[in-house]
């Protein structure tokens, strides 16, 4: 019997990928990696959060230290630190007259509330915050503070203060 022939060529299996695609291919890597890539690797972003966090700890502290004590307490913020103080204390009393604000504020371990911001990490606005000894916010420069893209919130009502 006589065969066929469609005419047709069987056809052909490639294997891998021609130059054109793999040009292509690395393109596209080397864009991404130029564009993405310093967000992977920059220590700002990271920064910018911890020292929020730290700060909002700092404020949390401060309030706190006012209602346990009786005594005013209040944390001076500069552009690239902090440190908290309060009233003096006289027997079971605070000196209401000291505007001089002595006496440190102390943290969970022990030690006084005060730091600096990492390199380039800045905050505003700057001032005092001030909490009475009901935990309110008495005095501020303003009730958000902003580090970078973070914001530190408190309400001057009850003193509550949020890191967002």
């Amino acid at each position: 019997m006589p065969r066929l022939d469609s005419g047709l060529a069987a056809p052909r299996l490639r294997h891998g990928y021609t130059l054109v695609e793999l040009a292509v291919v690395i393109t596209i890597l080397g864009v991404l990696s130029a564009t993405v890539g310093p967000r992977f690797f920059s220590q700002s972003v990271f920064s910018e959060r911890s020292y929020a966090d730290e700060l909002g700890s700092a404020l949390r502290a401060t309030q706190k230290a006012a209602v346990i004590s009786g005594c005013r307490a209040r944390l001076a913020l500069n552009a690239g630190s902090y440190s908290a103080m309060q009233q003096a204390a006289s027997g079971n009393a605070c000196l209401t007259s000291d505007n001089t604000w002595p006496t440190p504020v102390l943290g969970a371990a022990g030690d006084a509330i005060a730091n600096s911001a990492p390199s380039g990490i800045t905050a505003s606005p700057t001032g005092t915050f001030e909490f009475d000894t009901q935990g309110r916010l008495s005095v501020n420069p303003g009730t958000t503070i902003t580090i970078g893209a973070r914001q530190i919130v408190i309400e001057a009502a009850t003193g509550y203060v949020q890191v967002q």
